[in-house]
């Protein structure tokens, strides 16, 4: 699935050193963080005495109560390498990306920086400087933000992108196998039995010996109806010859 220009190739590591599972990880898991705290502020607000939210943080309290499910499913993703839950945290972080810089332009550009700065500064002559030296900071924060948060959309893109190529790599080694006569391995389950708690085990084992117990004792009920039923049958069939044989010799 590109979502890029083919002219743009996925990285293969995080910052030149790091993995792109690492890369990813450190992304999400100060996400979910941020995220939650936002529904909490939201809620406190809420309970609390203070006003009610804005239109702004009423928004920012949605996005952020939609951006915790997709959050887990997109974890659960990584360390299960499961490529569409990872995609589906991919176009939810670009559609973050898109809302924020609304705001990052209305901050650091669209809003005068100068505004903040005391007016007493003018009396000394150096209102000039403060206003370009606080101007060229907005302006350098919101290209460094943007940057960012493109660098590590492309980290996520590709990370998705060596998801899908390895999950077709696996395919066609399967095939091959296949043409080889090879059999396939079966899929395995999530948490094998031995790595599951001590407790689990033996309820699983239980919940086996209660399976088969009952499929014993449904066999068993099924055999005997179906034997009723059959003598029934028979008896029903000897009844009706009887009675036709009688009304034969009636007439």
């Amino acid at each position: 699935m590109d979502c890029f220009p083919k002219f743009l190739d996925p990285t293969e590591s995080f910052l030149c050193c790091l993995s792109l599972t690492v890369g990813v990880k450190l992304l999400m898991w100060p996400h979910l963080v941020l995220v939650l705290y936002t529904v909490a502020t939201a809620i406190e607000n809420l309970i609390g005495e203070d006003n009610a939210p804005g239109t702004s943080q009423l928004f920012e309290t949605i996005w952020s109560l939609i951006g915790v499910p997709v959050l887990f499913a997109g974890l659960w993703g990584v360390y299960h390498r499961a490529e569409p839950h990872v995609r589906l945290y991919w176009y939810y972080l670009v559609a973050s990306f898109i809302i924020d810089l609304f705001y990052i332009v209305n901050l650091f550009i669209l809003q005068d920086a100068c505004v903040h700065l005391k007016l007493s500064e003018a009396a000394h002559g150096g209102q000039a400087f403060a206003c370009g030296v606080a101007r060229s900071i907005s302006s350098t924060a919101a290209v460094v933000s943007i940057i960012v948060a493109v660098y590590l959309i492309y980290i996520v893109w590709s990370f998705c992108e060596d998801l899908d190529s390895s999950q077709g790599s696996d395919a066609i080694a399967s095939l091959l196998d296949l043409a080889d006569g090879v059999a396939l391995k079966k899929p395995s389950f999530m948490f094998e039995r031995n790595m599951m708690p001590d407790v689990v085990g033996p309820s699983m084992d239980a919940t086996e010996s209660i399976i088969s117990g009952a499929s014993i004792f449904y066999g068993s009920v099924s055999n005997a109806v179906i034997g009723e039923a059959k003598a029934v049958t028979e008896f029903v069939g000897t009844q009706i010859d009887d009675i036709e044989t009688y009304a034969i010799g009636q007439n």
